[in-house]
């Protein structure tokens, strides 16, 4: 880690930060990332605004380079390249407020309904999903491809 990046997580958490952190200590998602680090074999270490990185995660899903579990920020990488990442990092710290947001748990079938739903419009299950573009698309790698399908001619009227 960076001088730079040490005094970045050595400063105190803004109120925001802390109830973050609370709320998914609480709903149980940041104790079930830092389980699922830990059977994956992945170093973990504190992280900035009082976010826990788990890098040298190897499992082949999901396919993400990273992704959030709670407070807890799991990636491919080593920890210093992602917090030198600062557009993925904060794309995944959106995320884990979003955890927190939904009490926890009922965040990922929302995400994956949201997925399956930008599927459906666009081929894609980023470029319309609620939440992959509330955290910012390209911060996370996503390219925003948002074609809908056109619908067929006769998709207007109701058949009797």
């Amino acid at each position: 880690m960076t001088q730079r990046q040490r005094r970045a997580s050595a400063r105190p958490l803004t109120p925001g930060q802390r109830a973050r952190q609370l709320a998914n200590l609480a709903n149980g998602t940041t104790l079930l990332g830092l389980a699922l680090a830990r059977a994956a074999g992945t170093v973990v270490s504190s992280g900035p605004r009082g976010l826990v990185i788990a890098a040298g995660y190897r499992w082949h899903l999901p396919r993400a380079g990273a992704f959030a579990m709670g407070n807890v920020i799991v990636c491919r990488t080593s920890a210093e390249q992602l917090a030198s990442n600062t557009a993925l990092l904060g794309h995944e710290e959106k995320h884990c407020s979003q955890y927190a947001c939904c009490l926890g748990l009922p965040f990922l079938p929302l995400y994956f309904l949201a997925a399956g739903w930008s599927l459906l419009r666009t081929g894609d299950p980023a470029s319309a999903n609620f939440f992959e573009r509330l955290a910012g698309l390209e911060a996370g790698g996503y390219v925003d491809i948002r074609i809908p399908r056109p619908a067929p001619r006769d998709a207007g009227g109701i058949e009797v």
